[in-house]
């Protein structure tokens, strides 16, 4: 489960239950998700947590897809390692032996102790994940064991190394937190003082080449940034992961590649026809021009010559002996002339700052939602109007798309911060990210309820009362101009799908500080739409609380997420350093 989820709802549910309980609970679910492969794409879709390949290191022959990884603590029994190793993390550490009881301790602390029974470690990841193994030598104490066969000894993160055990050392694991009297460790989520300094004393004893491994204390991107900085080859996380959320290790990449060297575009010197970014700008400002056109036709005349043609009527004489159907038709209209501004501003801002900028996930944000968008256009084989100025306004916009998907992303420097930090405005933000999220799941099941209805019944009963029909009036309306209201309302259901991905992608993968584009695209998709939703409603007459409450929910979701995340999008990462260096303690150890 995403952060958003975790910190939340999902962490206060699970601590308020017994230990073991919980964590069946949230491993059954990752384990459940690990074991084929469409679970695993749900974890990938939700998170996009795979480690960037800059990221990779060599560890005594060995490559690791991250140096961030998950120590033992977290899935004691293997129960989920499998969901586990798409979390971002570039191997997992596992217990090999009696099952070790792991508890949380007040204060954010995992403790290992007794022995709960003599099974061994449950199955091991089939993906490429290493895994490190850990055992208790009776005559050496814990060893932990590299893929290769490479036996490391842990230490206690409060040992100095000495001279005499240099040369007799492959490499070192130093445990972070406090040995128990019961043989086990209490492991704090936080890094203790002066670790870092420890780190560089064993980084410059130890040769060159030979592992050294930091197992547990980091609980936020800095602290694992400042550990790989100071010379640690791998950071496992055990009681940070469980504390501050599923999405630590992939946090913890970002930090570690926003300190590496710029990614700068390749000196091509491509032509602005050739940018992503361009045609997705000019299918925004295409699409916010129709919305913009059938805006005023909805408040004006509502029906076009074609659908004049096509109803053997002029919208005068159906206006004056159909008047409430009329209006319904300019609701419809009115509704989906809003969507459409509200799509087209979504997608000029994904073009000119998510893909100019090359953010993950920006240019499949407008691809998947255009692509549905014309998808749903061949709904007219479900109501029997083929509109033929629309499909020749599709087939237009669809030349922009595959503009889009041919041409390449970037144009403009990516933008670079500091390590995140977990403060206020960052824990506000995942409520806000919450709730955007239920917000394009709810337009997605709005659009496809929608374009379903267009279909098949075309009115609801809300409808109906609003054109004061029964069923069997309405079954006996003139073919045709059902089949207009029909088209109408599928259209609509499609324009919905297409907004709900488009602003479901962004705020999955792109939700980070500093984002500040982001907040705009999301205000930008929903002010006109809400504007214009509502207020056709209104003048129309068209108020069943019934038929409104949904675009209430809606408006309420939106706007909470707005508030909730504004500080965290609005405030680069460099600006919330310096807010915490002023206000706390800073020493070179990290945060305190």
């Amino acid at each position: 489960m995403p952060d958003w989820v975790y910190r939340t709802v999902a962490r206060r549910a699970l601590f308020s239950i017994p230990d073991e309980a919980g964590r069946a609970v949230a491993l059954g679910v990752i384990g459940t998700l690990g074991r084929n492969a469409a679970g695993r794409a749900v974890i990938e879709f939700m998170g996009h947590m795979k480690p960037d390949r800059r990221l990779e290191v060599r560890i005594d022959g060995m490559e690791f897809p991250s140096p961030i990884g998950l120590g033992w603590r977290v899935d004691p029994e293997q129960r989920a390692a499998r969901g586990l190793s798409h979390f971002g993390v570039g191997c997992i550490e596992q217990w090999i032996g009696p099952r070790r009881r792991v508890r949380r301790d007040g204060d954010e602390a995992l403790c290992d102790g007794a022995s709960m029974d003599d099974s061994g470690g449950g199955e091991a990841p089939r993906d490429p994940v290493l895994l490190l193994r850990r055992r208790i030598d009776p005559i050496a104490g814990e060893v932990v064991q590299l893929p290769n066969g490479t036996e490391l000894r842990v230490r206690a993160c409060d040992d100095r190394p000495r001279a005499d055990e240099y040369n007799d050392l492959h490499g070192v694991v130093l445990q972070v937190g406090t040995r128990l009297s019961t043989g086990g460790w209490r492991v704090p989520s936080r890094m203790p003082d002066g670790l870092p300094d420890l780190v560089r004393e064993w980084r410059k004893a130890l040769p060159a080449e030979a592992p050294l491994i930091l197992a547990g204390g980091v609980a936020c991107p800095s602290e694992a940034r400042t550990l790989v900085e100071a010379g640690a080859s791998l950071v496992l996380l055990d009681a940070g992961m469980v504390f501050r959320g599923p999405g630590l290790a992939k946090r913890c990449n970002e930090a570690l590649v926003s300190c590496g060297s710029a990614v700068e575009e390749a000196g091509r010197n491509v032509s602005l026809f050739r940018r992503a970014w361009f045609w997705a700008g000019a299918l925004g400002a295409a699409l916010a021009a129709g919305g913009g056109a059938t805006l005023v036709l909805a408040a004006t005349r509502v029906l076009l010559p074609y659908d004049e043609h096509y109803l053997g009527v002029s919208a005068e004489s159906l206006q004056r002996g159909a008047p409430l159907l009329f209006a319904f038709m300019a609701h419809d209209r009115g509704t989906l002339a809003g969507t459409m501004l509200g799509l087209g501003a979504l997608y000029i801002i994904l073009g000119a700052h998510g893909i100019r900028r090359g953010k993950h996930g920006a240019k499949t944000a407008v691809i998947a939602s255009a692509l549905t968008g014309f998808a749903s256009f061949f709904a007219f084989f479900g109501f029997g109007y083929f509109d033929t100025l629309h499909a020749f306004v599709a087939a237009v916009l669809f030349q922009l798309t595959v503009q889009i998907m041919v041409s390449e992303e970037g144009g403009a420097s990516p933008s670079r911060g500091g390590a995140d930090i977990e403060d206020a405005a960052w824990r506000r933000a995942q409520w806000g990210q919450l709730l955007w999220v239920v917000h394009a799941i709810g337009l997605l099941g709005a659009g496809a309820v929608i374009l379903a209805i267009g279909m098949t019944s075309v009115f609801v009963s809300e409808d109906l009362n609003f054109l004061c029909l029964s069923v069997q009036q309405a079954q006996a309306l003139d073919g045709r101009m059902i089949a207009v209201v029909a088209h109408d309302r599928a259209t609509l259901g499609g324009m919905l799908l297409a907004a709900g991905i488009a602003m479901l992608l962004p705020v999955l993968w792109c939700f980070g500080r500093g984002e500040k584009w982001l907040w705009w695209a999301v205000a930008g998709l929903g002010a006109p739409a809400y504007a214009a939703a509502l207020g056709v409603h209104f003048w129309v007459g068209y108020t069943d609380s019934r038929h409104l409450v949904p675009a209430f929910v809606g408006l309420a979701l939106w706007l909470g997420g707005l508030l909730f995340s504004r500080s965290y999008l609005a405030t680069k990462r460099s600006e919330s350093r310096k807010f915490l260096q002023e206000n706390t303690t800073f020493t070179n150890t990290g945060y305190h």
